[in-house]
């Protein structure tokens, strides 16, 4: 795979590997910050997928995650499903043709191509992942480690060819 498929399969291993690992977590677990103004493992969460969501929406038009918020405790099935749902639609919204999708946002419409909304929503997701796992190390919780989820490892986990026969 020589595009940007594999970018989008990964984000969604990688996003169902983060979520299943936090299952480990107490209650008090998900309100753990980074500092006092940052957000809460749980709100951290919530984000990726409601923000990935809000990208599936913006390239399809099918509302994955409607009526939720970030300050809402949402179970961790839900967030397991309704990502797995966004990060699909996303897939296979970039094997369509790139043109500039509208949305509005703050009241304000804006124009954004396609392939950038998608862009985006593999490195906001990668963003938010380092962020859970940064904020659960500062606590002495080490239970993600982003190299096992980097590409390498879902390149492993594919089953690709990764060296040459000489």
């Amino acid at each position: 795979m020589l595009n940007q498929e594999k970018l989008l399969l990964h984000m969604a291993w990688a996003n169902q590997y983060v979520l299943s690992t936090l299952e480990s977590l107490t209650d008090s677990d998900w309100q753990l910050r980074l500092t006092e103004d940052d957000w809460s493992i749980q709100e951290l969460a919530n984000h990726i997928v409601l923000a990935s969501g809000g990208y599936a929406h913006r390239v399809s038009g099918i509302a994955v995650s409607s009526g939720l918020n970030q300050k809402m405790v949402i179970p961790l099935a839900d967030l397991k499903k309704y990502c797995a749902q966004a990060d699909e639609v996303l897939r296979l919204a970039s094997h369509k043709p790139d043109q500039v999708d509208m949305y509005i946002r703050d009241g304000v419409e804006i124009g954004r191509s396609r392939s950038t909304i998608i862009s985006q929503s593999i490195h906001h997701a990668t963003e938010h992942r380092a962020q859970i796992s940064d904020t659960l190390k500062v606590h002495g919780i080490r239970i993600l480690d982003l190299d096992a989820i980097d590409l390498w490892a879902f390149s492993d986990i594919a089953g690709e060819i990764n060296k040459v026969e000489v």
